[in-house]
């Protein structure tokens, strides 16, 4: 089957969230016998530095057709994106072939496929990730709500990368989405080795307030109260990395807790490996790669019950807490210390590549594209 991913970039060594998402699904789909086309259109802003222009290339064996533009724009720039969508469609066509499915990803990118799929007539399978969709409609822009709209209400089919966040598609948008989760790169995830020692937490997302850092601090501090010899590791980096030192240093804790900053994909798994247990408070997430990630390590976890953790943690491989509910995650954590021994980490992770697999989602996708294609 051929298959064109329309896609917001492609990840590189300077940018590798750029599109990864999509790129891992593209990789995915072809390892399991698709004809793969990747279509980037990378409309971020001028200080994201990176070649500019059309470019047409071969990348692991995916035919890459990318048009980088420093628009910084995608909401009141629509008409003039979706004319540029459909001049780079048909170069792919003419060089690749009419796909006989369109897959886009998050609702901005959807919307600018709309009009190829109204002049094309191609089967389009829409995935929503964006976490500005994630919350109560009242809380939506109206542009965004618009801008959803136009992609979540004209696709062929839905898919939502979480049971909580197809729930909230419903709800705000009448769209009955499928669960598809997103592919996740686990291969080279190392199971738990930490020697005997201070029980180490690990947790890792953007030093921003929605990551709830700052409530995890705090539930820190309590469980210290019992359990003296923990430590917490904090990877990430954001504009909140100085309010969380600060923090830190005025519950002198800069013995038991060390923001490790920004690490490479290869540095996060060297440090999951050496810790015991992983934490995020997260106040939102229609997915949540990092639980996933450390659990693919053997770690259990606690999460909030945030949106894309329900989707996946259960008693086997951790704990829900309630969001902002701090003395519940404190609990939590102690809890998880205290019975850590009845986890079973080899279990954890082997479950979690499992699921999360290349090969289980694009089998899941395949289903999808066979029903819209006749």
């Amino acid at each position: 089957m051929k298959v064109l991913i329309v896609s917001r970039g492609v990840p590189t060594a300077q940018a590798p969230l750029n599109g990864i998402f999509e790129w891992d699904q593209a990789l995915a789909l072809a390892q399991n016998g698709a004809e793969v086309a990747y279509m980037a259109l990378d409309f971020r802003k001028i200080t994201e530095f990176r070649p500019w222009g059309v470019r047409v290339y071969k990348r692991q064996g995916i035919d890459v057709f990318e048009l980088s533009l420093p628009t910084g724009i995608y909401r009141r720039g629509l008409p003039v994106l979706q004319a540029m969508c459909c001049n780079l469609y048909n170069k792919v066509e003419k060089t690749w072939g009419k796909p006989q499915v369109m897959h886009t990803h998050f609702y901005f990118m959807g919307a600018i496929a709309a009009k190829l799929h109204q002049k094309t007539g191609i089967p389009w399978v829409h995935t929503e990730h964006s976490s500005k969709l994630n919350k109560p409609l009242a809380a939506i822009s109206a542009l965004d709500k618009k801008i959803a709209a136009a992609a979540l209400t004209k696709a062929n089919r839905v898919v939502a990368v979480s049971t909580a966040y197809a729930q909230v598609l419903q709800q705000n948008f009448g769209v009955t989405a499928k669960v598809v989760p997103n592919v996740v790169a686990l291969d080279g995830a190392l199971l738990h080795r930490m020697p005997e020692g201070a029980f180490t937490w690990i947790s890792v997302g953007r030093l921003i307030e929605g990551k709830g850092m700052h409530q995890l601090i705090d539930a820190f501090k309590e469980l210290l109260s019992v359990h003296a010899r923990a430590q917490l590791r904090i990877i990430g980096d954001g504009p909140e990395k100085e309010n969380l030192q600060k923090q830190i240093n005025q519950y002198g804790l800069q013995d038991k807790i060390t923001l490790l900053g920004m690490l490479s994909r290869a540095q996060i798994i060297e440090q999951l490996a050496k810790a015991h247990a992983f934490v995020l408070l997260s106040q939102s997430e229609t997915f949540g790669l990092s639980y996933i990630e450390a659990m693919a390590s053997g770690l259990p976890v606690v999460a909030t019950n945030c949106g894309g953790p329900s989707y996946f943690v259960r008693q086997e491989n951790g704990v829900l807490v309630p969001i902002g509910d701090t003395v519940a995650a404190t609990q939590a954590m102690l809890d998880m210390m205290q019975h850590y021994e009845n986890y079973n980490l080899a279990q954890i992770a082997a479950q979690t590549k499992q699921l999360f697999s290349a090969k289980n989602i694009a089998e899941q996708l395949q289903v999808i594209y066979n029903q819209l294609v006749v």
